[in-house]
């Protein structure tokens, strides 16, 4: 919408944006359970869910899924980073149900969406006294800190810690990453087209994944540097 006068959108607080981009990041979290749970309860799609070759078939759908979304995010219009982000948590969800049972998907996208919802209340009520570093580093004790709730009350082994740990890290670092870029990008969209909070949310999120893609593709190079090291010599 553009503005006309003195009819304009209201400016775009940055704990607002910080508070939805926490939100859409924790429903795609419960999404790929959601879509876990289909995969291996549902007869109908149990029967066509056959681990091996989905596990391979999944792999490739992200890598491509990933690598579209590196090389076209810019361009992206807002209902087609609502429709990558789903895209995205989907296919997690899909693969998570290859590699491990519906109660270990479950508790490490669980454990990383309740860091996300902890987070986002205390963005809420925290509001202007939050600071970026400091937030993030509190998102990343919250999470750690519902890891070792969830899996102490559940009495877990070392693999299912050690699985909540990973996605903790990973989510919670890379979104601590993106949370400059994530404020400069809704500044700039807003100014460009005047859009909502939502919106620029649905970037900011996306944007997670889309570093996380970046951190996929550079440990890829790097191996592939090291291997083409190893037969150099």
């Amino acid at each position: 919408m553009k503005p006309f006068g003195w009819l304009s959108p209201a400016q775009i607080k940055p704990t607002e944006l910080l508070v939805n981009v926490c939100l859409w990041l924790a429903a795609g979290m419960v999404l790929g359970i959601g879509v876990a749970w289909l995969a291996l309860r549902l007869p109908v799609v149990r029967e066509w869910f056959i681990p091996g070759p989905a596990i391979v078939v999944l792999m490739i759908a992200l890598f491509i899924s990933g690598l579209i979304l590196h090389c076209l995010f810019a361009r992206f219009s807002t209902p087609v980073a609502l429709f990558w982000l789903i895209l995205m948590n989907l296919l997690t969800g899909l693969l998570f149900a290859t590699l491990f049972s519906l109660a270990g998907t479950a508790l490490a996208l669980g454990v990383t969406g309740a860091m996300f919802v902890v987070s986002a209340v205390i963005a809420h009520y925290a509001d202007s006294n939050i600071s970026g570093g400091g937030y993030y580093l509190l998102m990343l004790l919250v999470g750690l800190s519902v890891t070792a709730l969830v899996n102490i009350v559940l009495h877990n082994g070392p693999p299912e810690w050690a699985g909540c740990v990973v996605m903790v890290l990973l989510f919670g670092l890379t979104a601590a990453g993106s949370s400059s870029r994530i404020q400069i990008s809704a500044r700039e969209l807003y100014m460009k087209e005047f859009t909502t909070v939502q919106a620029c949310a649905i970037h900011g999120a996306l944007r997670v994944w889309l570093n996380i893609a970046n951190l996929v593709y550079e440990l890829l190079r790097l191996v592939t540097c090291v291997i083409d090291g190893i037969r150099s010599r």
